[in-house]
């Protein structure tokens, strides 16, 4: 059984995974908060559990894990793999309770942000209780594994990273066909012969996309053939709009909304830019590349790991705007700079960042767990 807290994260990030597991064999089962995602997973033939798992910490963590428990020992699971910092505790506390034999951890980002200290504190001392209950752990980069060991959350034995993948022939330009693109850059307003930057995100604090509006300001006064496309919607959509007004580029600037296909948008863009200050893993990075489009991004953790600074990608500091046009510049003026990293970038995104690498890794791992289970049974 795999746990998360809500559907989208099993629509977005585990359909395909739960797909591979059942295709080898193995009785899977899904269990999360009742939603539409989790529906939609449901529909495409994988069981699941509705259980309420709130984001954030409540009282109905205690009920959530009993009913979980319960349900656990009613269907006898040898293995229970919780995902996402609240899915995974949830899951694995009822794991531990129905004394499940083999309890996972897929470790998506770090797991203590910067809250309260006592908090932070009071939240570690758990997750390594939880952490001598858990038999193994999947990271999806090298340093959320170093960071489990630096915080003695799990040993290095009990940990194996394996990077999230793509779908690199869902993202391939030669797929998206040329009238669409057209059409979409007609759509959203964009003159022939522009340079188009831009980004796909949640506007939302974090992303970074504040600085983004006043590094394009800069670039578009020395480089007037530039539009920003800004897709997707959140509580800062209006915030920016006036940023936008107040910066006097509304004329160059483009919110288009969330797009359903994001391939096709990410085809229309001679560069992707999204200047975050945190990320999880960064897919939309990895997408972009394998579209074969140019990146700037910053120099954060986990996209140093994904990328690599002027090979495949230009990394800057988060919150300079300053260095972050600088970059932008580079890259409208510069067309060999783009298609350099584009190529690279795409190289790099096949070869370690594919969905058919990333389950025939996991497929061989849980053929591995599976042994271990029954040479105890």
């Amino acid at each position: 059984m795999h746990v998360c807290a809500v559907g989208i994260t099993a629509r977005a990030f585990l359909l395909p995974v739960l797909r591979r597991l059942r295709a080898d064999g193995h009785e899977v089962w899904l269990a999360c908060s009742d939603d539409a995602d989790a529906r939609y997973v449901a529909a495409q033939g994988i069981p699941y559990f509705a259980v309420r798992i709130s984001r954030r910490i409540s009282v109905w963590d205690i009920v959530s894990v009993l009913r979980l428990c319960r349900f656990i020992c009613e269907r006898r699971f040898h293995v229970v793999a919780g995902h996402t910092s609240k899915g995974a505790f949830v899951g694995r506390m009822a794991a531990w309770l129905a004394r499940v034999p083999y309890i996972i951890y897929t470790v998506h980002g770090y797991l203590i942000h910067e809250q309260w200290k006592p908090v932070r504190m009071i939240y570690a001392a758990v997750e390594r209780w939880l952490g001598r209950r858990t038999m193994l752990f999947v990271t999806v980069t090298k340093r959320v594994r170093d960071y489990l060991i630096e915080h003695g959350i799990a040993p290095a034995g009990a940990i194996v990273t394996i990077y999230n993948g793509i779908d690199v022939e869902r993202f391939k330009r030669e797929n998206i066909d040329v009238a669409r693109r057209s059409e979409l850059l007609a759509a959203w307003g964009v003159p022939a012969g522009a340079v188009v930057i831009g980004t796909l995100s949640r506007l939302v604090e974090g992303k970074g996309l504040d600085d983004l509006v006043r590094a394009f300001a800069k670039v578009h006064a020395r480089c007037e053939n530039t539009v920003l496309v800004i897709g997707g919607d959140g509580e800062l959509r209006s915030i920016l709009e006036y940023q936008v007004q107040r910066a006097g580029i509304a004329e160059a600037v483009r919110f288009i909304g969330w797009q359903e296909d994001v391939a096709a948008a990410l085809s229309c863009f001679d560069v992707f830019c999204l200047p975050t200050l945190r990320e999880g893993f960064g897919y939309v990075f990895l997408e972009a590349q394998a579209m074969g489009v140019a990146v700037v991004g910053t120099r954060i953790e986990p996209l140093t790991e994904t990328m690599e600074d002027n090979e495949t990608a230009l990394l800057v500091r988060p919150r300079d705007d300053e260095e972050l046009a600088a970059a932008l510049e580079r890259c409208v003026r510069d067309g060999e700079l783009r298609a350099r990293l584009a190529r690279n970038g795409r190289v790099r995104v096949q070869a370690r960042f594919s969905l058919a690498r990333q389950l025939d890794e996991v497929s061989k791992l849980y053929r591995r767990v599976r042994d271990e289970v029954l040479a105890v049974r």
